[in-house]
């Protein structure tokens, strides 16, 4: 008897667990990243979320994809290459340029109508840069998107993705114990070669700035095991630098 009892709590923790990934990913496999710098006074914000908000959300009635979601970049300044983040969670890579177009969701629009439109939305924003990401593995302790997402762009040498991969997976079984509310890595696939910056992403997901100083604040001595395990992943990759992002609109 305690045998299937202890057999029904492994089985719900597993289950539950996964849920809670599936809710936030929404078993997406691949990420779609535009990095956008507005144009101050061309109301972009409005245009987003009159006009793609609204293809996002018929896009994934559709099954076309999965989830879309907006963040603003907190450390964006005019000299800055992007404010915003656009995010858009994909089952299928195939489907990544399905159902576009405004008159997916606006039909009803006259030629001269979509012309001014696509004018206004050019002046409004510049798309810096479009970037593609397949999920390696990820972990959430909530159903829901959290707050704020903590960007880590890594540079990992040809030939060691299999173990740094490895590396990150292990690391998964830290997130339950910390100040995180999730955690992802996902390896880039829009583009190869040595000459990328970056190739792989790490998120850490938090709920509030108080949670992320509760691992940036502190100054920790190193023991020798820990300082062991630091070169280790050091070898294996580079962080290149980081982003913080503040979650604005949430679309499941």
């Amino acid at each position: 008897m305690k045998n299937f009892l202890y057999t029904l709590i492994i089985l719900f923790t597993f289950n539950f667990t996964q849920a809670q990934e599936e809710s936030v990913g929404n078993g997406a496999t691949y990420i779609a990243v535009d990095y956008i710098k507005t144009v101050p006074g061309k109301n972009y914000g409005e245009i987003l979320n009159t006009k793609w908000k609204k293809l996002a959300e018929k896009r994934i009635k559709d099954g076309t994809i999965v989830g879309w979601d907006a963040w603003w970049n907190m450390n964006s300044t005019d000299e800055s290459n992007h404010d915003i983040m656009l995010v858009t969670l994909l089952r299928d890579i195939d489907s990544l340029n399905a159902g576009q177009g405004i008159l997916q969701v606006f039909p009803e629009m006259t030629e001269d109508e979509v012309t001014a439109f696509r004018k206004k939305n050019r002046e409004s924003r510049k798309i810096v840069n479009s970037t593609i990401f397949r999920v390696v593995d990820d972990y959430f302790k909530q159903d829901s998107v959290p707050n704020i997402a903590v960007i880590n762009y890594m540079k990992v040498a040809p030939g060691d993705e299999f173990e740094y991969e490895s590396m990150e997976k292990e690391y998964k079984s830290n997130v339950e114990d910390s100040p995180k509310a999730g955690w992802a890595v996902h390896k880039r696939v829009d583009r190869v070669g040595s000459n990328l910056g970056y190739n792989y992403v790490t998120v850490d997901f938090y709920n509030k700035m108080s949670e992320i100083m509760l691992e940036r604040a502190p100054t920790w001595k190193m023991s020798e095991e820990f300082a062991q395990e630091y070169d280790k992943i050091q070898k294996l990759r580079k962080h290149v630098y980081s982003d913080t992002h503040w979650n604005f609109i949430t679309l499941r």
